[in-house]
């Protein structure tokens, strides 16, 4: 696929912080700007680390060549945070449910990810034989 960048490729590393920024952002616009929290550097910090994780993961995977789990691991990764930003925006328990979501979305995106992966491995290795 070519929107995918080719693995160790350079392009990874543009992919991983162009993660990082908006994954980070988005999570700060739902903790602090949509269910109205204070800022407190301790959480907007931990975000940052979570976003960080997650975009690192992705960017390294697809530099070590499993793409479709790098896309797959990202896909997970913004359909969980908009799926967040639906549940969270009432009170109660609203906030600590989106980010239980979030990380059920996350996990599928992971899951798709490792499946493909061994489907793609398994095709190869049973293709077109010699005789």
């Amino acid at each position: 696929m070519r929107v995918i960048p080719a693995s160790r490729s350079k392009q990874w590393l543009s992919w991983g912080a162009t993660s990082w920024l908006v994954t980070t952002l988005l999570f700060w616009l739902m903790r602090f700007v949509v269910l109205g929290q204070s800022w407190t550097v301790v959480h907007a910090f931990r975000f940052l680390l979570v976003a960080l994780a997650v975009s690192a993961f992705a960017a390294i995977s697809g530099w070590l060549g499993a793409r479709w789990l790098a896309l797959s691991v990202l896909s997970g990764n913004l359909l969980g945070l908009l799926f967040m930003a639906f549940v969270s925006r009432g009170t109660g328990w609203e906030d600590l449910s989106s980010l239980l979501l979030y990380m059920e979305l996350l996990g599928l995106g992971l899951v798709v990810g490792i499946v493909l992966e061994l489907v793609l491995l398994l095709r190869g290795r049973a293709g077109p034989r010699g005789g």
